[in-house]
Order: structure tokens, then sequence, then C-alpha cells
């Protein structure tokens, strides 16, 4: 196989390991790039000697992490990355600590951390055309607080529009994984009474910092929304999640 060279030494132990690190060398060498095709599964199986439960296990996991691309009727390629793809394989193990008291404390935590410096490089990278879309998203979700669902969508809306203003891919994404882990949190946290109106606030200060330029404001009026909300869980979960 042309541009394929001989395999590094493989042991008979956790073989699709060793065939998904030999082939990870292979593109962190450079001796694969964006876009190469690997051989077949036949031929990959002739070339390391071993069956196909454990190329095609290789192969799925590279897949999983981003650095092969798998379809239907064509050959597995070299991709690039995508920085929600490296979290997403982490998201198994995480959901196990979200689902622990201890665990989601500490996803809260790193929300604030994450959201904080988005917010911060918001402010900082915000054109005129941004803070437009981002008044237009705000309107929406001041305008919807007599409906937790839309008020939902427009409150997702507004926190992804800042991490896209921020132009950092890595921590979109990992704010991204983040807040599906904490769906239950946020879910339970608008249930009460106050709090779409508190939020809509929140919202309308970060907003106003944003359009400020000021990176201080921004990060302070973000953290002290987001332990509101924190808050605002741990009352309910006291109270047997019941926020009536």
């Amino acid at each position: 196989m042309s541009g394929f060279g001989a395999p590094a030494h493989l042991s008979r132990e956790r073989l699709s390991d060793k065939i998904a690190r030999d082939i990870e060398e292979r593109v962190l060498s450079g001796e694969l790039v964006v876009g190469d095709q690997l051989p077949s599964e036949r031929d990959l199986m002739a070339h390391y000697g071993v069956g196909r439960p454990a190329v095609r296990e290789a192969l799925l996991w590279l897949n999983k992490t981003g650095i092969l691309a798998i379809s239907n009727g064509d050959r597995t390629r070299v991709s690039t990355p995508e920085p929600r793809d490296l979290l997403h394989v982490l998201s198994g193990s995480a959901k196990l600590m979200v689902a622990r008291p201890e665990g989601m404390r500490q996803f809260q935590k790193t929300r604030i951390f994450v959201e904080a410096a988005l917010v911060r490089e918001a402010a900082r990278h915000a054109t005129a055309a941004d803070i437009a879309a981002l008044e237009k998203l705000l309107l929406e979700n001041e305008a919807s607080k007599d409906d937790i669902a839309a008020f939902a969508a427009s409150d997702d809306a507004f926190h992804q529009r800042i991490g896209a203003i921020a132009q950092d891919s890595l921590l979109d994404a990992l704010y991204h994984v983040v807040l599906d882990l904490l769906e239950d949190q946020r879910r339970m946290s608008l249930s009460h009474p106050e709090a779409l109106s508190k939020a809509a606030l929140a919202h309308r200060s970060i907003f106003e910092a944003i359009s400020a330029r000021d990176a201080d404001k921004a990060e302070a009026a973000m953290r002290e929304h987001l332990e509101t909300v924190i808050s605002t869980y741990w009352d309910i979960f006291e109270q047997g999640g019941d926020a009536s």
C-alpha cells in the first residue's frame, strides 16, 4: 500500500488500541494528511495481520475522536478534528459525574469559568452587527417571560450568540458540552416563579456591558447571573424538586 509503510510492532493485547495508535501517529507525523483515504478494511486487516473486529474498533474510535471520517460508500478519510468532537469523547464519564451532587457542583463551577471567559472575549470582539443581533435575541427573550419553553429557547440563543461573538472555538465547544450536561439543572431552575424575570434582567445587564465593550462589567454580570441560577437550583433541589 503506497504511502502506508510497515506497521509498528503490535502485541496481541488490545489490538484495536495498537492499530488506532499507529494510525494516529501517522496522522500526527504528517505521513497521512487531512483528506487522505485510508486503505480498505480488507487491506488494513492484511497489513496489520488482524481480524475485521480489531480494525473496525480502531477506525470507529478514531472516528469518534474526530481524526477520521467514516462515510457509507466511500473510503475512510483523515479529517480535521472539531473541538466539539474532541470534547464529546469525554461526555460519557461526565454524565456519571453530573448525576451526583458533587459532580453537578463541579460542572456548575466549570460553566461559570467558561462563560465568564466567553463574555469577556465577546465584550472585546463584538462588532456593531454582533451587538445588533444580540439585542434582537435579548428582546425576544424579554418578550417570552410568560412562556417557559419559549424563554428557554431564547435563553439558549442569547448565551450561544455570546459564545459565537467571542471567537474561541474550543471554549465555545466546552460551553456547549457543559450546557448539555446541565440541562436538568437549567430546566429545574427556570421552573421557579421568579426565575424568568430575574434571568431577563440579568441578560439585559450582560448585554449592556457587552455593548459598552466593558469586559470587567460583562464578566461580573455573567457571574452574578449564573450564581443566581445555581442558587435557585439547589434551593429547589433541597425542597425535593418542587418549585411551587
